[in-house]
């Protein structure tokens, strides 16, 4: 499938890397439809020189508002060819935190918010965009954001466990999905040099950070772009799932 006047729908492409995409997509001559949360980062989006991208508000946790949202998209005539499932958070907690004089157990709250934005919103739009897909006889692909983190990184449970279920979903969909002609593919990035990674740690932490991957370095933004646009053109790739690491899981 090549770039040129697809249409690739991206959640969570406000900032960072989905930002990223969506610029990469749109400068490839795709056209991009975006469901995004912060009803600022829409208007933004909108307001981009580019006609070929579109934004609409969207709690891509909440099922009723995906609903409501895929139907605004394809009755604008967006008839979907791509989906990158991108919109995630991420959270850090110890599964019983020692150090606590208070409340020491893994909140469940913030168990049931990382999962819901994480995996079951992965649920929640494929299954709808997949339906849409297959009401066109569309062979599409479905791209989703996992992380090196579904490996199992310590003091993050609910991540690693809502990761580890984008890939199994991968898996999972490649296989009943792949004889009607639609491809699953999960793109698990390691040390990512974004801003909120520049904002959150420290240069120290940054240096440590390196040093753990065998190329020395943090990857690059363009990094998941090159992943994407891979997935997106290979048309006998499905069931992968690429990491792009730079060595850290080997």
């Amino acid at each position: 499938m090549k770039l040129t006047g697809t249409n690739v729908l991206v959640t969570g492409g406000g900032r960072g890397i989905g930002r990223y995409l969506v610029e990469q997509l749109d400068e490839a001559g795709a056209n991009v439809f975006v469901l995004e949360y912060d009803e600022n980062l829409c208007e933004e989006l909108n307001q981009l020189a580019s006609a070929r991208v579109r934004a609409v508000q969207c709690d891509v946790a909440n099922a009723d508002a995906v609903d409501i949202a895929i139907q605004t998209v394809t009755e604008a005539g967006f008839d979907i060819d791509v989906l990158i499932n991108n919109a995630g958070i991420i959270h850090s907690e110890p599964l019983v935190n020692m150090l606590s004089r208070t409340e020491r157990a893994h909140s469940r709250d913030n168990w049931r918010k990382v999962m819901a934005t994480d995996l079951d919103s992965v649920f929640f739009v494929t299954s709808r965009v997949v339906d849409h897909m297959l009401a066109k006889r569309k062979k599409g692909v479905v791209i989703s954001i996992s992380s090196i983190a579904a490996n199992g990184n310590a003091g993050q449970s609910a991540y690693s466990a809502a990761k580890a279920g984008v890939n199994a979903l991968t898996h999972t969909w490649a296989k009943e999905l792949g004889p009607l002609g639609l491809r699953f593919i999960a793109i698990a990035p390691g040390f990512i040099d974004t801003p909120s990674t520049r904002a959150a740690l420290s240069e120290t932490m940054l240096a440590k950070l390196q040093q753990q991957v065998p190329l020395r370095r943090l990857g690059a933004m363009q990094a998941v772009s090159q992943a994407v646009h891979y997935a997106i053109e290979n048309d006998y790739l499905t069931g992968s799932i690429l990491e792009v690491d730079g060595g850290l899981v080997l």
